[in-house]
């Protein structure tokens, strides 16, 4: 890729120069991509399918048309297209979900990889930021190594997921860390204590029990990867744990930046309790941070209801 022009009649739309003179357009999704969609996915083979709908599911017309549209449900779409009038070779739509976040899914032709999924998922990111959709969640196979490495560059977060074969991820779309979605699914989100658990590799045993116990609980992989993604690192608060009733630190290592964290957890967000499970320790009680977080919950209540009226 050599150049690039974002054209200004609107967010989605971009140029970009590839070599040999070659052009690529990227713009909005629209009722006329449905053949160049069906041709798009007709060149999948099954272990592209398996990876996009986790099994081999061979999508009828309905499901492309149903995608072309998919900005009249307050979503959004673009696809790429191999010059000014060629096929598409890509696309990226995510959907409105209840929650007020966005189910993100893409799909990029073989030839195409390397590059062109990143480049998508910055413009759709720019898309649901300027619709003030705070976060794009997306179900992904942990035996889906690129689109893994696509998301983690962007520092991703982990919802709580009912198996072992796919992670529920979620990147935010205003900055490097994610936020907490608007509502947990069916439970007002007033009256569910949030939990942030910050744990290697992002999976934490206790999630199934804590969220059993009508916890929100949200994962980070901790100081992994770039510093940049880890904001208490670098001194700044998390808005994950900002807005957290407590803050798990699960199986960490006694290293240098796990010992930062926790004490940066503790002066960048005062208030927010923090518990420590021990690497090769006790597994921590599920009902003692039941109990911290609620207790935080109340406090968190009462400052938002204000002074009572005289």
């Amino acid at each position: 890729m050599t150049s690039e022009t974002r054209a200004t009649y609107g967010i989605g739309h971009r140029r970009v120069t590839l070599p040999g003179g070659r052009c690529l357009v990227v713009r909005p999704v629209a009722p006329s991509d449905v053949d160049g969609l069906v041709a798009l996915y007709g060149s999948l083979d099954e272990e592209d399918r398996y990876r996009r709908f986790f099994s081999n599911f061979v999508p009828p017309r309905s499901f492309f048309e149903h995608m072309a549209t998919v900005g009249a449900r307050g979503g959004f779409g673009v696809v790429a297209v191999d010059g000014a009038c060629g096929p598409v070779v890509a696309e990226a739509t995510y959907e409105l979900l209840p929650d007020g976040d966005g189910e993100l899914a893409m799909v990029v032709a073989e030839e195409w990889r390397g590059w062109l999924g990143a480049y998508l998922l910055d413009v759709l990111i720019e898309a649901a930021a300027a619709r003030g959709v705070p976060n794009l969640e997306a179900d992904v196979l942990v035996l889906n190594p690129r689109m893994l490495s696509l998301l983690r560059r962007r520092g991703y977060a982990t919802l709580p997921s009912d198996d072992w074969v796919s992670r529920r991820l979620m990147v935010g779309t205003a900055g490097p860390t994610p936020v907490w979605p608007a509502a947990g699914p069916g439970v007002p989100d007033a009256a569910r204590p949030r939990v942030l658990v910050e744990t290697p590799g992002g999976h934490w045993h206790g999630t199934p029990e804590a969220e059993e116990a009508g916890l929100a609980v949200i994962t980070c992989s901790g100081p992994r990867g770039p510093r940049y993604r880890c904001p208490v690192l670098a001194g700044r608060p998390c808005p994950l744990a900002a807005e957290a009733d407590a803050v798990v630190v699960a199986n960490a290592p006694d290293e240098e930046p796990w010992r930062c964290v926790i004490e940066g957890h503790a002066g960048l967000h005062p208030g927010v309790p923090v518990l420590v499970e021990q690497r090769h320790g006790p597994a921590l009680a599920v009902a003692a941070l039941d109990r911290a977080a609620r207790r935080h919950l109340a406090r968190r209540s009462c400052r938002s209801a204000g002074p009572p009226a005289l």
